[in-house]
């Protein structure tokens, strides 16, 4: 289990995710429950209503949405007496009755901000295929890249410290991201220099890492720093991934490939390769960048 830090409950919700991407229904409730307020323009929603949509999506929700909230420690629920159920109390709520679910009074106020990025992380692993309950390095590196793209700079700097130490053979490319997330949440006043510094850092990383374009990345750094340097501000950038699979095939070659495969797994009990542009268990649909020629 994931050591966190003492952190506000959203972002160790997210890091609990992340270390454990079966729990990604967490983020799911998020959604639901914001949904609902958009739609009933108030945050007091039926909690009934909440649970029939937050449990559509994962079948066995029903039996323990208590260990979710309690767990997730985000929402309140009251009843038609005033009384109201936080934390462990949650518990204490009877089957049948009549509550209404909102988000703790302290996070009303940033509710679209929490929401915004709940919809950001969904797209993350939505867009992902994780076939197993622990993540590799390379898992990491790319949920971690997405994160970046997506702009949860604050979120991905977390992230990143947990991976620090985690994935000490991938620790350069990590501290690369927690760098330039820094720069683009205002913690470092000194661009120039921690962009110098980025920009050693990802000389000594391959052109392709994880499947990852450093040599791009590091022409776009090069580029932020030449604008920093005149004292231009610097805009956000996007790292793309290398696209390996060989766009010259075409259908009917792949068609002869997948029947190959079939004839071996009849035959000869191999099991036929997928040909996913990553190996692992993680593999995503959609965040490949067109073929980059390096």
């Amino acid at each position: 289990m994931l050591q966190i830090k003492e952190r506000e409950p959203f972002s160790s919700i997210v890091l609990e995710v992340l270390d454990d991407p079966t729990k990604k229904e967490n983020i799911f409730y998020l959604l639901c429950y914001s949904q609902l307020v958009r739609r009933e323009g108030s945050f007091n929603i039926d909690l009934e209503r909440f649970l029939s949509c937050a449990y559509r999506n994962f079948k066995n929700a029903r039996n323990y949405w208590k260990d979710v909230l309690v767990e997730m420690n985000l929402f309140v629920i009251s009843d038609l007496y005033g009384n109201t159920y936080w934390g462990k109390d949650i518990y204490k709520v009877e089957e049948g009755g009549i509550y209404l679910i909102s988000l703790r009074h302290d996070y009303l106020p940033i509710f679209d901000s929490i929401s915004y990025k709940a919809l950001k992380l969904w797209n993350i692993l939505s867009r992902t295929v994780i076939y197993r309950k622990h993540l590799t390095a390379q898992d990491a590196v790319i949920i971690s890249t997405m994160m970046f793209n997506e702009g949860l700079y604050e979120e991905l700097k977390s992230y990143c410290e947990v991976c620090f130490e985690r994935y000490a053979s991938e620790f350069l490319y990590f501290r690369i991201l927690y760098k330039l997330s820094s720069i683009y949440t205002g913690d470092v006043k000194k661009s120039i220099d921690e962009l110098s510094a980025v920009l050693k850092d990802i000389q000594k990383i391959e052109p392709v890492y994880y499947g990852v374009n450093t040599l791009k990345l590091k022409r776009d750094i090069q580029y932020l720093l030449e604008k920093a340097e005149r004292g231009k501000s610097i805009g956000p950038i996007k790292i793309e991934f290398v696209n390996q699979k060989n766009k010259k095939h075409n259908w009917f070659r792949n068609l002869l490939t997948r029947i190959g495969d079939m004839f071996k797994k009849i035959w000869k009990g191999e099991s036929p390769k997928r040909g996913y542009s990553f190996e692992g268990g993680l593999c995503s649909r959609n965040f490949q960048t067109p073929y980059i020629s390096l």
